[in-house]
Order: C-alpha cells, then sequence, then structure tokens
C-alpha cells in the first residue's frame, strides 16, 4: 500500500500540540482561525488532504445528499497527524448530475474544533473535486482554480478559494488521488467582510454597486461565461458590504466558461451562441462612458492578468500558453473603440 506523503500544514506561528487516538490535546491560546483558515493559510504550498469515507455509498446516492461519516486527516508541524470525525454529503447541482465525483459539503463537530482552539462558528468546508480521474478532468478543476485568482486581480470582493491534492480512502484502499479546490463559504466570506448576504428570490440589475457589477459583467466575457443571472441569483450571491453604497455581487462557479471549457459544458438555449468557447456579454444597460471606464480598467490589468496566467506551475506549457492565447483574444476587443462599442454597449 502505497505510504500517503503529507504536507506540512503551517497554522500561522502557532503549533497545535496534537495526540491522537484519545490522547490529550493542548489548543493555543489563540481561538480566531477557522479549520479553512488552517488549510489555506500558505499560498505557495499545496496542502494534501486525506478523506477516509464509503466512496461508493456516497456516489451512488449522491442525488440525495445525505450526510455520511468520514475521517479528514493532515499532518501537523509536529509531525503527527491531525484526525477530525466528519460528516459529508454531496452538493451542487449539473456537477452532481454530470460529474462521477461531485462537490461535497464537509461538517465538522463543532466540539473538535474548540477542543483544538479553531472556531467552531465556522465548521464547514466546501469542496469541489476534479470530475474524474485523468489529466484532463484535472486540468479543468485548474483552470477553473486560476479563474478564481483572476478574479481576485479584478474585484475587490471575492470568495477564497485554494488547490488541495485529495486522497480519497475506503477502508485501507486509496481509491483516488487527484487535485480538489476548497471555496470559502458564505458564513465564513460574511464574517471576513462584515457583509450580509441578499436572501431575496429575485434581484434587479439597477440595485446593485454599479463599479463591481460592471467589473463583474467583463470579467464573464474575459472568460466566456455565460452561465450567471442577476434576477435568479444564478451562480452570482448579493451581499451588502460596509463601505459600498448598494449591494456588491460576487461571482462564482466558472465550469461552464469556455476558459475551463469541460466537456459537459453547453450554452444555455437563451444565447446566442454554439459553443461555449464564444464569447457573448451578458451585462445590461451599459452605457458607452461605462464599457470605456471598465476596458480601461481591464487593460490597465493585462500585465498581472497575464503574468499570473504564465506562473500558474499547477499547469503544464501547453494549458498556459493556450489560456494565455485566449485571454490575448479578449484584450484585442478593448483595443479599438469600435469593438468597445459593438461588444459591451447593451440598452437591454
Amino acid at each position: 500500500m502505497r505510504k500517503f506523503q503529507i504536507l506540512v500544514v503551517f497554522f500561522y506561528s502557532m503549533t497545535l500540540s496534537l495526540f491522537v487516538s484519545g490522547q490529550n490535546v493542548e489548543a493555543p491560546a489563540d481561538s480566531s482561525h477557522s479549520i479553512f483558515e488552517l488549510l489555506t493559510h500558505e499560498h505557495d504550498s499545496i496542502a494534501e488532504v486525506k478523506l477516509e469515507t464509503d466512496w461508493a455509498g456516497l456516489i451512488q446516492q449522491k442525488m440525495k445528499e445525505e450526510y455520511q461519516e468520514g475521517v479528514l486527516s493532515f499532518q501537523q508541524t509536529d509531525g503527527s497527524m491531525l484526525k477530525l470525525n466528519v460528516k459529508l454529503r454531496a452538493r451542487g447541482n449539473v456537477r452532481k448530475q454530470v460529474c462521477l465525483y461531485p462537490p461535497i459539503k464537509i461538517k465538522i463537530p463543532k466540539n473538535q474544533l474548540t477542543h483544538l482552539g479553531l472556531r467552531d462558528t465556522f465548521n464547514d468546508l466546501k469542496l469541489i473535486l476534479s470530475c474524474r480521474e485523468g489529466k484532463q478532468y484535472e486540468d479543468c478543476l485548474l483552470k477553473e482554480a486560476l479563474a478564481y485568482k483572476l478574479y481576485e486581480l479584478i474585484s475587490p470582493v471575492y470568495f477564497k478559494t485554494k488547490v488541495i491534492k485529495m486522497a480519497g480512502w475506503d477502508g485501507d484502499k486509496e481509491r483516488f488521488a487527484f487535485y480538489a479546490m476548497l471555496i470559502e463559504d458564505d458564513l465564513e466570506f460574511s464574517s471576513r467582510l462584515h457583509a450580509k448576504k441578499i436572501n431575496t428570490e429575485t434581484v434587479k440589475t439597477h440595485t446593485l454597486d454599479r463599479e463591481t457589477y460592471l467589473k463583474m459583467t467583463f470579467f464573464q466575457y474575459m472568460i466566456a461565461n455565460v452561465d450567471w443571472a442577476i434576477h435568479n441569483k444564478h451562480n452570482v450571491s448579493m451581499f451588502f458590504i460596509p463601505g459600498f453604497q448598494k449591494p456588491v455581487s460576487v461571482a462564482y462557479d466558472f465550469d461552464y466558461s469556455g476558459f475551463v471549457s469541460t466537456n459537459y459544458a453547453v450554452p444555455h438555449e437563451s444565447v446566442p451562441i454554439t459553443s461555449v468557447t464564444q464569447r457573448y456579454f451578458m451585462g445590461q444597460f451599459v452605457t458607452l462612458e461605462e464599457a470605456m471606464k471598465t476596458a480601461a480598467f481591464f487593460q490597465s490589468k493585462k500585465e498581472d492578468i497575464l503574468r499570473t496566467c504564465a506562473s500558474y506551475y499547477l499547469l503544464d506549457d501547453k494549458n498556459r500558453q493556450s489560456l494565455e492565447r485566449y485571454l490575448l483574444k479578449f484584450f484585442e476587443v478593448l483595443d479599438k473603440k469600435k469593438k468597445i462599442k459593438r461588444e459591451f454597449v447593451s440598452k437591454r
């Protein structure tokens, strides 16, 4: 059986002195950090995480979204294993239906987090797995993770994400080992930014903070994503955030974009394109002045965007170069006022 190597994860500058199998745990004095922060703190490192559960049962019953038992583990700075007894279930919409491995939600008992000196307020983890095993599926997950990183360059408000290496075990057998992505949940996002989520069923575009809305719509055009909508909050959340007079729109779920190009992504019949790799602007009531100003902002971010793409070492050279060429096509549109007017000015 292959020995599972676990990356040491630093918990800021503190050590969690953990002794597994019923022995004592000495918790750090500062209990202001969450399990999500613990796993995502090291920006340049890829944490390796082991998740033990009945994977066959999870996959077979994924549409029911029923919780089942599991064990989440990774290594601490003193070399000891941190093991957490958890509950997990499938989540998501389309991915849950088309992927062998659905996105999952992990719930950690609050008493375990308290015992470790972690914040028990945030005891949920949202995790996106590779759709299936194989390089092409891992590449799609990594391209979506890169899209999240590019969004951080564009919007001051975004969901934090972190790529990890996930090994799924069932008893003494390793079921898979591939990249996965942790995504900050709404509760932790709201706490971080002192935000309040809008929970009404419908939202009107004119009620939103205009600048962040325009940046979001241009970003969606840049990555060729039409799988979002404001009115029913499809793949866009809205929050009241201090410092903004109106609610801020925050985009997520980019697997249907041309930038990611999953093999299951097709444009909705209401959109006049035949392939997700075609760009189509979904913004509403955008004036020429707004389009020119937002285009100038993206031009100012061009080097940062291309540099982030070129340095994304988790993808191979062929993928990075292909994505750079795809992004350059977007920036070509921003070179001419005529093109900007044609693509982005909208009265609908």
